[in-house]
C-alpha cells in the first residue's frame, strides 16, 4: 500500500465518522436536557421589596425593604426612605361596625398597617404603595400595585394519630360540621411517640375549594415547652456526643430561643389522582412537648408563583421571577387563617434547658445575639419568659428576680450578670451577689464586666455602688475603636437600635469607625448630629462655624474629622 492509498483509506474512514456523527444528532433532535437550558442574562431586581398580606377577620400588614448592594450596610431597624405613602382598597369588616368599601391609609415605618380594618373571604383587595428614597445613590420615585385575593379558609375534618403498636386511631374534630363550614380550629391531645416510634406522622384531614392555592404552615411554642431526648437523631449521635444528666446531647429540633418554626408550603395540586392538600403530616419527631399550635395560612394563586418563580429564581437561574407586585418585586397575598391546637404529651428537657446548653456549648460562650439575651433571664432561674412577649423585653426585667434570690450564685457564667442586677437594684454592695470562694481577681473580672453591663443598660447612671464614668468617657467620648465601643454596639443591635441617648452615640461611632457604607445609616448619623447641636453656632474670623454639642454627644464634633464628605454644615 502507497502513501496515496493510506491517504484515502484515513480520509473515508473520517467522512464516515463524520456522517455517523451528523446522523446521531438528527437522531437525538428529539431528546430534551439540560445541553438545552442556558441561564438567562437578565437585569438584577434593585428596587423595593414587598411582603404583606390581608387577613380575613384580622387587620392587613404590609412591609417593604430595599435591596442592597453587596457592599452596602444593610440597616433594616431604620427607614430606608424619606417619605412613603401606602394604601389598600377595598371591601372590610369593622368590629361592631359592619362592612364597609373603602380605601384606608396605612401607616407604621417599614411595615405598615391600619387596626380595625379586618379583610372578608372572597373579597379583593388593591394596594398602592409610593416611595421617595435613595435607590443606589440617585433620589427615586417609586409606585407599586397589587392585587389579593382572600380565600376560603381550610376545614380540619379530623386527624389520624399514630399509636405505639404502628396503628392509627382516627379522631373526630369536634368544632367541624359537614357543608357548614365549621371547623377551622381544632384541639387534639396525643402522646410523643419515642424512639423508635417518633419518625411517625400525625395526619390533619383537611378540607378547601380551588380558592385556596397553598397551605402555609407554621409551628408555635415557647420556652415553657421542652423536647424529648427519645428521639432518632439522639440515637445517631449516641457514640459521638456526650449526654448531659438529662440526658440531652445538644441535639435539638427548634430553636429554643425563637417562638415560629416554619413547617413549610403545601400547594393545592393534583397529582395522580392525590392532592397534596388533602393531608397535612405534622412529624411525631418535630413536635415540642407541652401545648403547642400549627397556624394555616390558606393563601391565593399569587403566593404560589411567589413561592415557585420568584423565590425558585434565586437558586435557579433559569427561572423567570413573576411576581404580582406591578413595578416591583414580592408578593402582597390574601390570607385565611386556621388552627391545629396540640397538648403533646411526654417526658423531656425544657427549652430553657436546651438553650442553655445550646449557648453553653454551641454558641462561642454565649457570643450571639439571643444568648446573649437570654443570659440575664438564665441566671435569675426564670424556666419561662413570665408573660413578657420577647426575650428582650425579659432581659430588661430579669433583675428584678434578683430581689427574691440569686439563683445561680456560684456559676461562673452567671457572675457578671448577678453583678449587674446588683447594680441595678443598688443594693448595699455587689459582692454578696457572688460566692464567697471567690479570690480578689475573679471578683475583679466579674465586677468589670459587670459594670460595663449595667451601664449600658442605665445609659451610664452611677450610682453608690457602681461609677460609669470612665466606661462613658470610653463607650462615648472616645474617638478611638475599642472594647467598650464594641460592646455597645452589640448591645444596641441586639435590641434594634431603640431611641436611647447610648444607642445614638453607638450609631455614630460604629458608622464612622466601621466605615459604613449606607444612606439609610448616614441620614440617621445626620439626624443625630443635628439633635444634639445646641445653641447658636459660633461663627469664627476665617468664615467656619463651630458646634455647641451636648456633652454626651460631643463625640459628633470629633466624627467630624473623620468624615471624608465634608459636606455637612456643622463640619464646615
Amino acid at each position: 500500500m502507497n502513501c496515496f492509498e493510506s491517504i484515502n483509506k484515513i480520509d473515508g474512514l473520517r467522512k464516515g465518522l463524520c456522517f455517523l456523527a451528523v446522523l446521531l444528532l438528527v437522531a437525538c433532535s428529539d431528546f430534551h436536557g439540560p445541553w438545552e437550558y442556558t441561564p438567562e442574562e437578565r437585569e438584577i431586581y434593585t428596587g423595593i421589596y414587598t411582603y404583606g398580606y390581608v387577613v380575613e377577620n384580622r387587620d392587613a400588614e404590609i412591609c417593604f425593604s430595599k435591596v442592597y448592594e453587596l457592599n452596602e450596610t444593610a440597616a433594616e431597624d431604620f427607614a430606608f426612605y424619606d417619605s412613603a405613602y401606602v394604601t389598600l382598597q377595598g371591601r372590610f369588616s369593622r368590629p361592631f361596625l359592619g362592612e364597609i368599601d373603602t380605601t384606608i391609609v396605612l401607616h407604621g415605618e417599614n411595615c405598615f398597617t391600619h387596626s380595625g380594618y379586618e379583610g372578608i373571604a372572597g373579597e379583593s383587595y388593591t394596594m398602592n404603595a409610593y416611595f421617595e428614597w435613595d435607590s443606589s445613590g440617585h433620589r427615586a420615585k417609586s409606585r407599586y400595585k397589587a392585587v389579593a385575593t382572600i380565600p376560603n379558609g381550610v376545614m380540619i375534618k379530623g386527624m389520624n394519630v399514630p399509636m405505639r403498636d404502628g396503628n392509627y386511631e382516627w379522631v373526630d374534630n369536634e368544632n367541624y360540621v359537614i357543608g357548614h363550614g365549621y371547623g377551622r380550629s381544632a384541639s387534639f391531645t396525643v402522646n410523643f411517640l419515642e424512639f423508635p416510634m417518633d419518625m411517625e406522622f400525625y395526619k390533619c384531614a383537611l378540607e378547601f375549594d380551588n380558592t385556596v392555592g397553598g397551605v402555609l404552615s407554621v409551628l408555635n411554642y415557647g420556652m415553657e415547652n421542652g423536647e424529648s431526648v427519645k428521639t432518632t437523631f439522639n440515637q445517631m449521635f449516641k457514640g459521638m456526643t456526650d449526654a448531659d444528666s438529662s440526658g440531652y446531647r445538644g441535639i435539638s429540633m427548634h430553636d429554643p430561643l425563637e417562638t415560629q418554626q416554619n413547617y413549610g408550603y403545601t400547594l393545592n395540586r393534583w397529582i395522580a389522582g392525590f392532592n397534596n392538600l388533602d393531608t397535612l403530616y405534622l412529624m411525631n419527631m418535630m413536635l415540642p412537648l407541652g401545648e403547642v399550635s400549627v397556624d394555616l395560612y390558606a393563601t391565593d394563586r399569587a403566593y404560589v408563583d411567589y413561592v415557585e418563580k420568584v423565590k425558585e429564581s434565586v437558586s435557579d437561574s433559569r427561572i423567570v421571577p413573576e411576581s404580582n407586585i406591578e413595578n416591583g418585586m414580592g408578593v402582597f397575598t390574601g390570607v385565611a387563617l386556621s388552627h391545629v391546637y396540640l397538648d403533646v404529651k411526654g417526658e423531656g428537657v425544657s427549652m430553657s434547658h436546651v438553650a442553655d446548653y445550646n449557648c453553653d456549648n454551641l454558641e462561642k460562650s454565649w457570643d450571639s445575639r439571643g444568648c446573649r439575651l437570654f443570659q440575664d433571664v438564665a441566671c435569675a432561674g426564670w424556666s419561662n419568659l413570665h408573660g413578657y412577649e420577647d426575650l428582650i423585653s425579659a432581659n430588661a426585667h430579669a433583675y428584678e428576680q434578683y430581689r427574691d434570690t440569686v439563683y445561680n450564685k456560684d456559676l461562673k457564667k452567671c457572675y457578671a450578670s448577678n453583678v449587674k442586677a446588683a447594680m441595678m437594684l443598688d443594693t448595699a454592695s455587689w459582692s454578696i451577689f457572688l460566692p464567697d470562694s471567690m479570690d480578689e481577681k475573679e471578683k475583679s473580672n466579674a465586677y468589670a464586666d459587670g459594670l460595663k453591663r449595667y451601664c449600658a443598660a442605665s445609659g451610664f447612671e452611677s450610682n453608690h455602688i457602681a461609677d460609669c464614668s470612665e466606661l462613658e468617657r470610653e463607650c462615648l467620648e472616645d474617638p478611638e475603636k475599642n472594647n467598650c465601643k464594641e460592646y455597645l454596639w452589640n448591645w444596641c443591635a441586639d435590641r434594634g437600635w431603640p431611641e436611647y441617648d447610648q444607642c445614638k452615640s453607638a450609631l455614630v461611632s460604629r458608622y464612622y469607625l466601621m466605615n459604613q457604607k449606607s444612606s439609610i445609616l448616614h441620614r440617621e448619623v445626620e439626624e443625630i448630629c443635628s439633635e444634639f447641636q445646641l445653641g447658636d453656632n459660633e461663627k469664627l474670623a476665617d468664615g467656619k462655624v463651630k458646634v455647641k454639642l451636648e456633652f454626651k454627644t460631643s463625640i459628633c464634633k470629633n466624627w467630624c474629622e473623620l468624615d471624608s464628605s465634608k459636606e455637612r454644615a456643622e463640619c464646615k
